[in-house]
């Protein structure tokens, strides 16, 4: 009975072994599989699964039909295409690029120099206070009788006080001869004071107005019918008032044009005793009248 009984305890541990050594090579042949054909094909990386002939091959000529995968092994080869010209390779235009911009600095800020401030200088005027001499000549506008032919001019000189440039004063001296009236010859000098108002003392060209009163004395030479002379002295008071223009040329000096009327009346002791003028109806008269016409120069200082 233990001869019997010895086999089959040892039968049954060698199925053991064999069944695991059946399992251990089963999973081991993928392994050793998967090494070889690593090892064999180069294009296959390392820790593939499975790897395949990955090589490409070279793509047939455009315009040539392309023969099967086994044309080698019995196929059909590629058929030549018809002799053409070779298509122009393609072109393409340009991609448009963005213009080109190019950076300019600012011109530079000019800063201008302000001009100088305009000083506005008012017009000068005249002192507040002159003193000026004056030189003039002058002729009379006198009447006439029918038979005569009178004229009579001269020139004189002033002494000018302007307080103020609207107000002046004036003491004039006049010498004046010629024929009078009657046609008498007459030397005559005159003093007269008169008081100026300009209008426009800031003008060069002023207007003014004047008005005075003086004294004046008479030599006169008559002649009598039967050709004697007699000489006669008369003396006047009287006034006069006028209109001029100065024309101021400098600060120091001024030219004057003016027109003066009068009237006067006799003072001498033989007023009542031959008057001056006899009309030819007999009517008699001491009192005349005139206009003068002034032109001269005034040198202010």
């Amino acid at each position: 009975m233990t001869i019997s009984s010895a086999p089959s305890r040892l039968s049954r541990r060698s199925r053991k072994a064999l069944s695991t050594a059946i399992v251990a090579l089963a999973c081991g042949a993928p392994s050793l599989a998967f090494a070889q054909g690593n090892a064999s094909n180069p294009n296959c990386p390392p820790g593939s699964w499975f790897c395949a002939d990955t090589q490409e091959k070279p793509a047939a000529p455009a315009g040539q039909p392309v023969a099967p995968a086994d044309a080698g092994k019995g196929g059909l080869a590629p058929l030549p295409g018809p002799a053409e010209k070779p298509a122009p390779p393609v072109t393409y235009a340009p991609a448009p690029q963005p213009p080109v911009v190019i950076y300019q600095p600012p011109p530079p800020v000019i800063i201008r120099e302000a001009p100088p401030p305009y000083v506005y200088a008012p017009r000068t005027a005249p002192p507040r206070r002159e003193w000026g001499l004056n030189l003039h000549l002058e002729g009379a506008m006198l009447g006439s009788r029918s038979n005569s032919d009178s004229s009579m001019g001269g020139a004189g000189f002033g002494l000018r006080y302007k307080p103020v440039p609207y107000f002046g004063i004036e003491a004039d001296v006049d010498f004046v001869g010629g024929r009078d009236y009657n046609g008498d010859r007459r030397g005559e000098t005159a003093f007269t004071f008169n008081t100026l108002f300009f209008v426009n003392p800031r003008s060069k060209t002023q207007l003014y107005f004047l008005a005075g009163f003086g004294w004046a004395g008479a030599n006169v030479t008559h002649q009598q019918y039967n050709g004697n002379e007699d000489q006669l002295t008369y003396k006047y008071f009287g006034g006069q008032i006028g209109a001029g223009l100065e024309f101021r040329l400098a600060r120091h000096f001024a030219l004057n044009v003016d027109v003066r009327g009068f009237i006067r009346g006799r003072t001498d002791d033989n007023v009542n005793y031959r008057p001056e003028f006899v009309s030819a109806d007999g009517r008699s008269t001491n009192t005349s009248g005139g206009g003068l016409i002034t032109g001269g120069m005034t040198f202010y200082f």
